[in-house]
């Protein structure tokens, strides 16, 4: 998707209206999309920057069970849970994400190389953030089948590869099982 702060009578917002429906999962088991801001993230730099799409967009990828949102933007690495700001939870007039199985994993992956520097992390990690850490790195997202794919972040701030972090996705679609890492309370 285009850009972040995009509103229902957008183009953007028509096309994918229209597209997401049009997916045959049977031929395209796996879901997944790709986004400049990320939604869900727990650095200083950016933080709820994504909001405005989330409001519009969430429930699109609920409905439709996309599987992983991969973004940028942020110079730092970060991946979520499986949650939703559909339902709100809300605590001492905080408002937090809430877990859902249905929902996609959110990985933000802008930790290619900069001139300004890496990201500084909000304190504390939201239990939203399953893994994140502020190097230099790239991700590898394999999918082995309809129903599982691995994916693996390395970190390579001194220039050697050193894997992360990793999990395997169960898809939405296929096998929606839980594979958070976490369950939030």
């Amino acid at each position: 998707m285009e850009s972040s702060f995009l509103g229902y009578s957008t183009l953007q917002y028509k096309w994918l209206t229209a597209e997401l429906p049009k997916v045959n999962r049977s031929e395209t088991s796996w879901l997944i999309v790709l986004m400049h801001a990320p939604w869900y993230n727990s650095y200083n730099n950016h933080y709820m920057e994504g909001e405005p799409m989330r409001v519009i967009y969430e429930s699109l990828f609920l409905k439709y069970k996309v599987d992983v949102v991969f973004a940028g933007h942020v110079h730092a690495y970060e991946r979520s849970e499986r949650v939703s700001n559909n339902k709100y939870n809300i605590t001492n007039g905080i408002c937090t994400p809430v877990e859902d199985i249905t929902a996609p994993i959110y990985i933000t992956n802008g930790d290619g190389g900069n001139l300004e520097g890496l990201a500084t992390m909000k304190q504390p990690q939201p239990s939203y953030s399953a893994y994140r850490e502020a190097s230099f790195g790239h991700g590898i997202f394999a999918i082995k089948n309809r129903t599982h794919a691995h994916y693996s972040w390395n970190r390579n701030q001194d220039g050697y590869a050193v894997e992360a972090d990793k999990l395997w996705l169960f898809n939405r679609y296929w096998n929606p099982l839980n594979d958070s890492t976490i369950h939030i309370p």
